[in-house]
């Protein structure tokens, strides 16, 4: 089986759509001819950088956000055709793609290659998109999308439920989580608060986070870890050093360094009130880390019994849960043991399922 992953922003940023298709990439090639065709970086063995106008190029950093649609459109598009003469040439069996904006040309270039390919189109994003028109078989990551994708009119034939995977991040001991602490500078008794988000308000509601957070007494540190270029709004790194001062602190670190955060932190939040999934999470509670997320039908299938839950539009009640978990913090190492996280997530047990997309997208395709 030939299967082509192909993401544009692979190589540019380090969010939820690219560590999907990368570490993907990574479980399946040992099964199956994978080839990753990505936006930038260096070309690893099985990858392909394909040459097109890039969000994080020199035209878009001049435009600035004045032509931010504008730009969001041609990097695709400039992506497509550049992708067009490699699916013409690789025969290729299956093509899985997560980005909206790519279903419809990938579904009318197959019409012109030799060899027809199966579409999988991975139905990640926040905004509603019915990909049933395009694509053999549509991957929806909770039952809850999948439900309202149908209600919405989406072919319900098509559809098919198989979660977003992590790499399962290791657990930290008592000494590990203090050795990690002094690399990093922080004190033995600091109350560590983790965001591994990213940087905006109308989504992640950065700025309720740091509002939250804020009213918080004593030694507390709240970290963020998020990307400023492309999409970031640095103006809530400048909240948040205005709002907490040294009791604040930003990073940007690679991913096989996220797990390093995970374990020296106290907690994980959260502030967002939607998601199509929450890898982060996901990973916090692999790692041991209690999670504080939003009540809401998602969030409490996504938790499993193991997070907790409060209403994040409601002001002063993240608060009031950070108060309570600062004065028993003997309860988070306890209520953050979530192996369920690691058999229900973890990339291993999904792996088989991953494969049978592409069967179905073959049968579907011929």
């Amino acid at each position: 089986m030939k299967v082509a992953l192909v993401c544009p922003t692979v190589g540019q940023t380090r969010r939820g759509y690219e560590r999907f298709m990368t570490e993907l990439f990574g479980l399946i090639r040992t099964d199956v001819d994978a080839t990753l065709f990505k936006g930038a970086g260096e070309p690893a063995p099985g990858e392909h950088v394909v040459a097109h106008m890039k969000r994080t190029g020199m035209v878009a950093r001049m435009a600035g956000k004045r032509l931010r649609y504008t730009r969001y459109r041609l990097e695709f598009a400039t992506f497509a055709a550049a992708l067009w003469p490699h699916l013409l040439r690789g025969r290729f069996d299956v093509v899985h793609v997560i980005d909206p904006p790519l279903a419809r040309p990938l579904a009318a270039m197959r019409g012109l290659v030799r060899s027809r390919y199966g579409l999988v189109f991975t139905d990640g994003g926040p905004a509603p998109f019915d990909a049933t028109p395009y694509a053999d078989v549509v991957q929806y990551v909770t039952p809850g999308q999948q439900q309202e994708a149908v209600a919405r009119g989406a072919d319900a034939r098509k559809g098919s439920m198989l979660p977003v995977g992590v790499d399962i991040p290791g657990r930290a001991d008592a000494a590990d989580r203090a050795a990690l602490r002094g690399r990093h500078g922080v004190g033995p008794g600091t109350f560590v608060i983790l965001a591994v988000t990213s940087l905006n308000r109308h989504h992640k509601r950065v700025d309720y986070l740091i509002d939250e957070v804020a009213r918080l007494p004593g030694d507390i540190l709240l970290w963020i870890d998020a990307s400023v270029h492309p999409d970031g709004d640095a103006s809530l790194l400048e909240l948040a050093r205005e709002r907490l001062g040294a009791r604040f602190r930003h990073t940007h670190v690679a991913s096989d360094r996220v797990g390093e955060l995970y374990r020296l932190a106290d907690v994980m939040v959260s502030a967002s009130t939607y998601e199509t999934f929450g890898m982060a999470v996901v990973e916090a509670m692999s790692a041991g880390l209690p999670v504080v997320t939003h009540d809401s039908p998602h969030f409490r299938w996504l938790v499993d019994g193991h997070g907790h839950l409060v209403d994040m539009g409601a002001a002063g009640a993240l608060t009031g849960r950070l108060t309570y978990l600062l004065a028993h913090r003997d309860e988070l190492r306890i209520s953050g043991a979530c192996d369920s996280a690691r058999r229900r997530f973890g990339w291993g047990s999904l792996k088989e399922g991953y494969l049978d997309l592409y069967r179905r997208a073959i049968a579907g395709a011929a």
